[in-house]
Formats: structure tokens, C-alpha cells, sequence
């Protein structure tokens, strides 16, 4: 698979990652009163925690967010691992 690829997909992942840290940061800061950032990182991540809801459906409350880090992150390092990218194959 083309390097590209590979990374663009990493950095992707990470981006959600991110999103997912940043929407329970803003939450504590402002007590998940809505505005127009608590509502951008909603539309990030609510795809995320819909799949995870799916994935893993005894998964209630406040584990979903760390349910989809711990999943995202298994993801990334599967793909890091197979295709170790830098390697010439």
C-alpha cells in the first residue's frame, strides 16, 4: 500500500483522537454548555462514539469517550505494526 495512504489514514485517526481529548477537556472547562466549538467537536466525534456504541454495546455513559481512545489507538499501532511505515517492502 502506498505510504501516503498509510499515513493519511494515521493522521487521521490521530485527529480523532485528538477531537475526542478535546471535547472531554472542553466539557470540563465550560460544564458542556453548548457553543459553537462544544458543537464542532460534537460533530467530530459523535460518528465515532456511534460506532462504538455499536462495537461494544454494553459500553454506558461516560466510558464510551475512553472505549473509542483505547480502540482508535489499537487501530493506529495495528496499522504502525503491519505496515511499519519507513521500511522498504
Amino acid at each position: 500500500m502506498n505510504i501516503w495512504v498509510i499515513q493519511g489514514i494515521n493522521y487521521t485517526l490521530s485527529f480523532l483522537m485528538w477531537a475526542i481529548v478535546g471535547r472531554g477537556f472542553l466539557r470540563m472547562i465550560t460544564g458542556n454548555r453548548q457553543s459553537i466549538f462544544m458543537n464542532a467537536f460534537i460533530k467530530l466525534t459523535e460518528p465515532v462514539y456511534n460506532i462504538t456504541r455499536k462495537l461494544v454495546p454494553f459500553a454506558k455513559g461516560g466510558w464510551i469517550p475512553v472505549i473509542s481512545f483505547i480502540l482508535i489507538f489499537a487501530v493506529r499501532l495495528s496499522i504502525i505494526i503491519i505496515f511499519q511505515p519507513g521500511t522498504n517492502r
